[in-house]
């Protein structure tokens, strides 16, 4: 992952699960890379992101689809 600030999707997902209820929508208007998305996808909850840079939005989609056709990870 080529993005200058990734995060561990473990850090995120136990931030969603942190402050998210089940059923909530976990919005991260600076998407990046998806991190955020994917980590909400895994966790069950539906994502909104926001991405200005179209090779970044290109990375986060393939990503949180990959994470989407993966299920939820229990």
């Amino acid at each position: 992952n080529v993005h200058p600030t990734v995060k561990p999707v473990a850090l995120m997902s136990w931030l969603i699960k942190l402050i998210a209820p089940p059923g909530a929508t976990v919005l991260d208007p600076f998407m990046g890379s998806g991190t955020t998305g994917v980590a909400a996808v895994q966790e069950g909850r539906e994502f909104i992101g926001i991405e200005r840079e179209a090779e970044y939005l290109e990375i986060a989609k393939a990503r949180i689809d990959n994470a989407t056709r993966q299920g939820v990870l229990l």
